[in-house]
């Protein structure tokens, strides 16, 4: 009797994930998987290693190519900080109390 072999497809490769900071008013991400938060204060991103929270004050996006898997955050860069276990209830329950 012949037995039946199943192969999971392999997942998408995570792209290299890239944090560059220039003069503290423009920061760019590469490695992006998704946005999950943008205000003035802070910007939420679910990077290759994990999610990534900017506060600031004036913070914007000015560039967005999602196909590239990177943005571009603009604004007064305050702190960069990784969630610890990247769980998104966590990330919002500490922005908004």
């Amino acid at each position: 009797m012949a037995q039946e072999l199943k192969i999971k497809a392999a997942p998408e490769p995570a792209a290299d994930e890239r944090l560059e900071l220039v003069g503290r008013r423009t920061l760019r991400v590469t490695g992006v998987k998704e946005v999950l938060h943008v205000e003035e204060g802070a910007v939420v991103i679910r990077t290759a290693e994990g999610v990534l929270v900017v506060h600031g004050e004036g913070l914007r996006l000015r560039q967005l190519a999602p196909q590239e898997h990177r943005v571009e955050v603009l604004g007064q860069v305050r702190e960069l900080r990784y969630e610890q276990g990247g769980q998104r209830s966590s990330v919002r329950k500490r922005l908004f109390g």
